[in-house]
């Protein structure tokens, strides 16, 4: 039997000698294509937080400082709350309406439990009279404020509610 002459090339020796042909040529069976280079790690760029995401963190914080401040006492109907879900921050002025003026405001929230800030959509009457009508009266002016917050005032409050928060406990 006659041995032939066919010889597998390598890789490199492949590259010699299509240099001068185009990439994509067939030579011997193998396919010559174009060197990959190796892929760099793309940088991932450090967001800062949006104004929506530092909102909802300080409501966690400022919440759970209104919480503690009134120690599971409704605000309302002084009733003796469990925690967790049963107790919550309760706006006199609803948020919709007070803006971020009374929004983070300590005089408008309280501890209030499910039934009266939930059930009774918030027993305003009952929660009026215990604030007193010099309050209320003072929390509904301020309603008409607007106010505008940058992110760094959204971290200062974060900043500050979590250590009045911590120093309740």
């Amino acid at each position: 039997m006659k041995k032939s002459s066919f010889k597998l090339l390598t890789y490199e020796e492949a590259l010699l000698k299509v240099r001068n042909k185009p990439y994509g040529t067939v030579i011997q069976g193998t396919y010559v294509n174009r060197p990959r280079r190796a892929k760099k790690a793309p940088l991932r760029k450090v967001k800062a937080k949006s104004i929506s995401k530092l909102k909802k963190e300080l409501w966690k914080w400022f919440s759970l400082y209104i919480r503690r401040r009134d120690k599971n006492v409704c605000f309302i109907c002084s009733r003796v709350c469990s925690g967790g879900s049963d107790y919550h921050a309760s706006h006199f002025v609803p948020k919709s309406v007070g803006g971020l003026a009374l929004y983070f405001h300590e005089d408008n929230v309280h501890g209030c439990c499910y039934n009266c800030n939930i059930n009774l959509g918030g027993n305003y009457y009952l929660y009026g009279k215990r604030l007193g009508t010099e309050k209320s009266e003072e929390l509904y002016k301020m309603k008409q404020l607007t106010t505008k917050w940058t992110a760094q005032d959204y971290l200062d409050n974060i900043q500050k509610y979590q250590m009045k928060s911590q120093l309740d406990v």
